[in-house]
């Protein structure tokens, strides 16, 4: 269909509906760097100081620290040495990643909050301060944190996967802080997942490279559910929402969907020759600067128009940004499913290496 421009119709992003299901998340393997997918920002990559300041800061009674970076005020009371001293430089190369990553994107506007607390109880008091009325849905979460307009909450649930929380739930922040349109959720939430692949560099052990594919946990449970049979349809997929499959026992098939949301992401960025690449960089370009919304109504029916508006899902932005033949693109979907998880592609997303190349 064709892509048109058009004046904003939403304004500032809503907050991420994702985001209150950051329990979600699963740590990532430490794999092996590939040059493809290193970040773009070597001024940040050549040097580990980024700490513009860096002084005390209490709450309730317990001592803490807020740094500031070029791009960040984090608050600390964590004290895990390996945690603190690394999370200044892991947000601003993260950072970096997301700007790049999907093709170039706007730095945000000023500074962005970021709290890292040192257990759940401490985070649990601060949500209730700063959230109000809305601190009951956020209690829920029994692991790693949200992103609500522009400020990330975080608590530690050990190294590794505070990280990988920290940088899922830093695009969140991200997309919040700057991105005028947000994106329907199956998206934000795919790249989202993306994003919480990373190593420590060998060379530079304080600093994180940043690999799509290196995310052991998400790729094993998509390899079990193409082999037994359970994935979502790529229909079933672009309608639902995480917040929608809670009330299935343990939560089992929302881990499914951040599971297969990860992998349409890498689909729309490598399958069929690179074909939907260019279109996805289009798509971030078009939220961020507020045409989003204008080009789906210009180009899709009324009524699925009216689903992304209402629940941020549903197949219209998939139909005008990739394939309008859904039919089509499911079978190359379903394919890629079968290519990324056949025998041996584990090796590679150990490795943090496309099961494609």
């Amino acid at each position: 269909m064709k892509h048109r421009r058009g004046r904003s119709l939403l304004g500032a992003p809503i907050m991420c509906a994702g985001a209150a299901f950051a329990s979600l998340l699963a740590s990532c393997a430490a794999p092996s760097a590939d040059p493809a997918d290193a970040p773009a920002s070597l001024a940040v990559r050549e040097s580990i100081d980024v700490i513009v300041s860096d002084r005390p800061w209490t709450y309730h009674g317990i001592e803490g620290r807020l740094v500031e970076t070029p791009s960040y005020r984090i608050f600390l009371t964590e004290r895990d040495p390996l945690v603190s001293r690394r999370v200044p430089v892991f947000l601003e190369l993260a950072l970096a990643h997301y700007r790049t990553l999907l093709g170039e994107l706007p730095a945000p506007a000023g500074a962005m909050e970021t709290y890292i607390l040192a257990s759940r109880n401490q985070w649990a008091a601060l949500t209730r301060q700063i959230m109000g009325a809305d601190a009951q849905t956020y209690l829920k979460i029994r692991a790693g944190g949200f992103a609500s307009q522009g400020r990330a909450m975080l608590f530690n649930i050990g190294s590794r996967g505070t990280f990988a929380t920290t940088s899922h739930e830093g695009w969140h922040q991200y997309t919040q802080r700057t991105f005028r349109q947000p994106m329907p959720i199956w998206l934000e939430e795919g790249v989202a997942t993306l994003m919480e692949g990373y190593r420590w560099d060998e060379v530079s052990p304080e600093k994180p490279i940043f690999l799509p594919w290196a995310n052991v946990d998400r790729f094993s449970r998509l390899r079990d559910m193409v082999n037994e049979g359970r994935q979502f349809s790529l229909r079933e997929l672009l309608d639902q929402r995480p917040q929608d499959l809670l009330n299935v026992v343990d939560n089992e098939r929302a881990l499914d969907y951040y599971s297969q949301v990860w992998a349409l992401v890498h689909f729309l960025r490598e399958a069929e020759g690179g074909r939907y690449r260019a279109r996805l960089a289009d798509l971030a370009r078009d939220a961020s600067q507020g045409f989003l919304y204008d080009n789906v109504r210009a180009n899709s029916s009324q009524l699925e128009y009216a689903e992304l508006v209402r629940r941020r899902a549903g197949a219209a932005v998939f139909r005008v940004y990739f394939n309008d033949d859904l039919d089509e693109a499911a079978r190359q979907y379903d394919e890629f499913l079968r290519r990324i998880t056949a025998t041996g592609a584990r090796d590679r997303i150990v490795a943090g290496r496309s099961p494609l190349r």
